[in-house]
């Protein structure tokens, strides 16, 4: 089985040796690779960060306009600041990383073409990346490289005429995870992280999108949001682990079976899991036709 697995990747996470091995060792086949946003940010295990995490979701999901403040916080002067640390933001990610690695092991990995469209050439080197082999679709973050999503245009233009998916973390601007779908309605959208910030309201409207679909992965996420965004969209609609699904407390050390663990709880069928981690992604990006 192929599971649509993916990490943010650099020089200073995990080596492609290590990874293959965790890989290998959880089951998966291939792992879609995208170049990393921000500095390696790290696992710390206190109490003090769980209950501030705990908080956090809380706001999103209870009192979104008090948690969408403190969501934007996060984000200033090209930091990412995280329970008092600052990790410096990549304004423009490498894919060329993301090309080395294809080329080493063009059996175990796909990619991400990253995009910032704030800086013009990274729009005009994209259409060049995703010719090259392995290259499946972009990836787009408006939270940590601050803009608005119609700055996504030309780029949401290109994959829809090329038939690539995109995959974005969303900021927080007023009803943007409708925008694209609206001008592009043949455009294949994934909103990363169970469509942080706006998850209930996403959820409610991507139900009846035929082109847009969730994942179900990073520390943003608990076992109860994941079973509630499952229940809200069902299985043909959520994608396990498409940013972010694995966890690091050192360098090239890492948890892989905590998040899929998600997914094996859930109270149903393993058919629909099977869908979940990976036959859904594998239609997306055109690799098979899942048959109800």
């Amino acid at each position: 089985m192929i599971i649509d697995c993916h990490f943010h990747v650099d020089e200073t996470m995990l080596t492609l040796e290590k990874m293959i091995e965790c890989m290998d060792q959880n089951g998966v086949n291939k792992t879609v690779l995208i170049a990393a946003m921000n500095e390696t940010m790290f696992e710390v295990d206190s109490a003090f960060q769980h209950n501030l995490q705990r908080l956090f979701r809380s706001l999103i999901l209870n009192v979104p306009h008090v948690g969408h403040k403190i969501y934007d916080g996060l984000v200033k002067e090209g930091y990412f600041n995280l329970y008092g640390s600052l990790y410096k933001i990549f304004s423009k990610p490498d894919n060329d990383i993301v090309a080395a690695a294809i080329k080493r092991f063009p059996d175990r990995f796909l990619g991400w073409a990253a995009v910032n469209p704030m800086i013009p050439e990274s729009v005009e080197e994209l259409e060049s990346y995703l010719t090259k082999p392995g290259f499946i679709g972009v990836k787009a973050h408006p939270f940590m490289h601050q803009y608005s999503i119609s700055a996504l245009n030309r780029v949401a233009e290109l994959c829809e005429t090329k038939g690539v998916p995109i995959i974005i973390h969303l900021a927080s601007e007023r009803n943007s995870y409708r925008y694209l779908p609206e001008k592009y309605p043949d455009l294949k959208l994934i909103y990363a992280h169970a469509g942080l910030p706006f998850w209930k309201k996403l959820w409610k409207y991507a139900k009846d999108q035929p082109n847009i679909y969730v994942d179900l992965s990073s520390d943003y996420l608990t076992p109860a949001i994941v079973k509630n965004t499952v229940e809200a969209l069902g299985y043909r609609k959520v994608l396990y682990g498409c940013d972010g699904p694995y966890g690091m407390q050192k360098f090239n050390e890492y948890d892989y079976s905590a998040k899929k663990k998600w997914i094996d709880s859930l109270d149903i069928p393993d058919y629909q899991k099977e869908y979940i981690l990976g036959k859904n992604f594998l239609a997306l990006i055109g690799l098979s036709s899942p048959v109800l």
